[in-house]
């Protein structure tokens, strides 16, 4: 059966109304949380206990609210139209008046007389428009825009940027602040771990901090921006600091030790023969044997060495054939033995022996033994070296005379025949007084080299902006002791110092890494050692810090074409460098930190501030007698915002890291990485020609052995050194 029209659409009629929804207006909206646009829209309620008449089906039943452009959150400033479609009970679109309500009211600023609004603050604003029926009853829709002007705003209140910590009074570090949104807050992390805010936004966690360098990050996420708030505090953590003199330099009672190993003195193997003509020396015992092998012996002797009546004789050479020499560490300094197995001299004069004239032209051959103990001792850096004699013993085992005339041989094999008493005892007192007068002198020529290669040395530093800076490096041997058939121990005071008043005369002084011990780092059966103390290498950075290497003026790096904007660009540096052993499997020596470099920029119409960590990879070597120091080639270097006095700042983090990257960077490696080279304690045997012309021209180098290694707070080089000599 066929049923009339109305009777149909009566029947439809409840249908359609169960997928209606009507607002009253003034009904009380809460904040989106999810940070999408959101109809606020209450239920028109039950079904109707009678039937609506078809001539509600034209009336307004729905109100549905858009905002023009659509975006998930919009800035401070944006400009929203939004747009209200109007439905009957038919589902169809009709267009009544609309009155359009704007909360809250101080967010916006009316465009005019149109329907279009400035947002002014951050927070929800709700757009409702709402349609008056004929029954009086108003029919509303409406939509919730988040503005959000940046990311949550993040106050670190600790640790501060720059704190420099003691370990004992900050076993662990209370990390605390508070974040700042007016839109509600999705996530916080403190260095990647979540963290719970309380009512008012404040969190506060602990944090287990390591020697050296740390950093504490905050990120903060309100779902809306695309950038989460940021703050980050470096500071130093460490057991101890060495403090600072008032006018900023730093002295060291232990910047460097030294130990130069038996082997340095004697490592029981021959001078190498290179060739006919060329000999290298591995040890002191090698160039004593090269000292006794040209020693000049004919100079010292007079001319005739005796001029009598009965005796006239002349020495026109002495030659010293394959002497050997061992040394030896005792306790108290140094025991030496030489041998010289074929001294030959060789004689011109004569001899009156029973009213015979005999010629003494010729030559006589000699062995004899030399035995020494030599005291080494230095007992402060004020003190002089002191190398002593204590012993010398020197035997003739045995004397082959070789002359022209048989009757002088005859002679002088008499025991007692006054001919071979004054050739024994010219030959002894000529050696011994070469060696009297060379043994002490040398080795004291040998240690005083040690200290002279590390006093007053100076390094300019130049960033390429501002001053440079000289850094002056005095080392002196405060100690030199043997130790018995190990070697001598020597511990060197190091003073820094660069003329300029400190800028940081509230720091603490130079972190130290590790706690001191009395035990000294050496390894086992090493020619040369040389330590440089880490807290050496932080002291060196800590007083560069201190007289303004890293605050500049950097108005000269911006790129165009914001080199024309900017009114002011200022570097500065919160905290010293620092290096440390790597950590984290990195392959390199040692790792220098900087942190935290702030960096402010003025523009006319903002001033913006940035933070910069920087860490690079660094490997120190031995070469051409000192140690020197090679940076990666590529830092990794982070940069975070700290504040803008507008919304954004002119430059981003990330075209300032290109920035360092470009400008910065290479100023850095070049100051540091060239400019900071140290002169070890190495022997200088310069003088070795004032004993024997002969040597004058050997040449001396030290060559790195092993790979360097960082024990117990030294960097150590384990080193030999080596002399080539070009023989006559």
């Amino acid at each position: 059966m066929r049923r009339p029209l109305s009777t149909l659409l009566i029947a439809l009629l409840p249908l359609a109304l169960g997928s209606l929804t009507l607002t009253a207006c003034g009904a009380d909206e809460g904040p989106n949380t999810t940070g999408q646009d959101t109809d606020v829209e209450t239920d028109a309620g039950d079904e109707p206990d009678v039937e609506p008449q078809p001539a509600e089906w034209e009336a307004p039943a729905e109100v549905r609210v858009s905002v023009t452009p659509t975006r998930q959150a919009y800035a401070v400033g944006s400009r929203i139209t939004p747009t209200a479609t109007v439905y009957d009970g038919l589902n169809r679109r009709i267009s009544p008046a609309v009155r359009w309500l704007v909360t809250p009211a101080e967010f916006v600023e009316k465009d005019g007389d149109e329907n279009r609004w400035f947002v002014r603050q951050e927070g929800p604003v709700t757009f409702k428009a709402c349609v008056d029926r004929e029954d009086g009853e108003a029919i509303c829709g409406s939509r919730i825009t988040m503005v959000d002007a940046g990311p949550p705003t993040v106050t670190l209140e600790s640790p501060l940027p720059g704190a420099q910590l003691l370990a004992a009074e900050h076993p662990t570090i209370e990390v605390s602040g508070q974040v700042t949104d007016p839109n509600p807050i999705v996530s916080v992390h403190v260095n990647g771990q979540a963290i719970e805010l309380d009512e008012d936004g404040h969190f506060s966690t602990t944090f287990e901090p390591r020697v050296g360098l740390n950093a504490v990050n905050v990120t903060a996420f309100d779902g809306l921006h695309d950038r989460e708030g940021y703050a980050e505090a470096n500071f130093i953590w460490a057991p101890a600091y060495h403090p600072a003199d008032v006018d900023g330099s730093v002295t060291l009672d232990d910047g460097l030790i030294l130990n130069l190993g038996q082997n340095f003195f004697d490592d029981s193997q021959p001078l190498e023969i290179l060739s006919e003509a060329q000999v290298a020396t591995d040890d002191l015992a090698d160039i004593l044997y090269l000292v006794l092998r040209y020693l000049d012996l004919t100079s010292q002797l007079p001319d005739p060495v005796v001029d009598s009546s009965a005796l006239t004789l002349r020495i026109l050479d002495v030659a010293v054939n394959e002497p050997r020499v061992e040394i030896d560490v005792t306790d108290e300094g140094l025991q030496l033995f030489a041998q010289i197995p074929n001294l030959v001299a060789t004689t011109a004069g004569g001899l009156e022996f029973n009213d015979q004239s005999l010629s003494l032209d010729g030559e006589l051959s000699a062995s004899l033994a030399v035995f020494a103990e030599i005291s080494v001792a230095k007992t402060s850096a004020e003190a002089p070296f002191e190398v002593e004699l204590e012993r010398f013993e020197l035997a003739l085992e045995q004397a082959t005379p070789n002359f022209v005339s048989p009757e002088v041989n005859a002679v002088f094999e008499l025991a007692n025949s006054a001919l071979r008493t004054s050739l024994e005892s010219i030959i002894l007192e000529s050696v011994n007084l070469s060696f009297i007068d060379s043994l002490p002198a040398l080795l004291l020529d040998v240690f005083t080299s040690l200290e002279g290669a590390i006093s007053e040395q100076s390094f300019e530093l130049d960033l390429g902006t501002g001053q440079p800076v000289a850094l002056n490096f005095n080392g002196q041997i405060s100690q030199l002791a043997p130790v018995y058939r190990e070697g001598l121990d020597g511990i060197v005071q190091a003073r820094l110092s660069t003329g300029v008043a400190p800028l940081f005369a509230e720091s603490p002084g130079v972190p130290l890494l590790s706690a001191p011990t009395s035990a000294l780092p050496y390894f086992q059966s090493s020619r040369l050692q040389i330590g440089l103390n880490t807290a050496l290498v932080n002291g060196i950075f800590h007083s560069l810090w201190n007289a303004g290497l890293l605050t500049m003026d950097i108005s000269e790096m911006i790129p165009a074409p914001f080199n024309t904007l900017v009114q002011a660009a200022q570097i500065d540096g919160k905290l010293p460098p620092l290096v440390a052993p790597p950590q984290n499997g990195e392959p390199y020596d040692l790792m220098i930190y900087l942190g935290q470099l702030e960096i402010e920029m003025t523009w006319p119409d903002r001033v913006d501030r940035f933070g910069a960590r920087i860490k690079v990879g660094a490997n120190m070597g031995l070469s051409g007698g000192e140690i020197g120091i090679t940076l990666a080639e590529e830092p990794d270097i982070h940069m975070w915002l700290i504040s803008s006095t507008m919304d954004e700042p002119q430059l981003t983090a990330d075209m300032l890291e290109q920035l360092m990257y470009d400008q910065l960077w290479p100023e850095i490696e070049g100051a540091f990485g060239e400019g900071l080279s140290f002169a070890v304690p190495a022997p200088d045997l310069g003088a070795l020609g004032e004993f024997s012309p002969a040597l004058a021209d050997l040449q001396l180098t030290l060559q790195q052995s092993q790979p360097l290694a960082t024990r117990q707070g030294f960097l150590m080089v384990d080193a030999t050194f080596r002399g080539e000599l070009w023989l006559p």
